[in-house]
């Protein structure tokens, strides 16, 4: 999944090995906006293309936060009356 935002452009994979395990791969100055540094490792230098893996709950905490801090100024009446993502969500 191509997931592209204010904080980022990112990639979400899941691993074979682990159903449990996803990789977010991008950029390194994406990854360390939301993630320690020390996570996030080096997949292709040419590229520039960093990864970091998570856990589904991580994973969705992570969709959370960029649902919740989209630009709405750009969409024309659109409101949004209460804050869906107030709860938490288990994966």
């Amino acid at each position: 999944m191509k997931i592209s935002s204010l904080s980022g452009s990112f990639k979400i994979i899941q691993t074979v090995k682990n159903q449990d395990e996803l990789l977010v791969l991008g950029t390194w100055a994406d990854l360390v906006k939301i993630f320690d540094s020390k996570r996030t490792f080096c997949i292709d230098k040419k590229e520039s293309l960093f990864g970091i893996y998570l856990c589904k709950q991580e994973c969705l905490e992570l969709m959370s936060f960029l649902i919740q801090n989209i630009d709405y100024h750009e969409w024309e009446d659109f409101k949004i009356e209460s804050p869906a993502f107030a709860q938490q969500f288990l994966a």
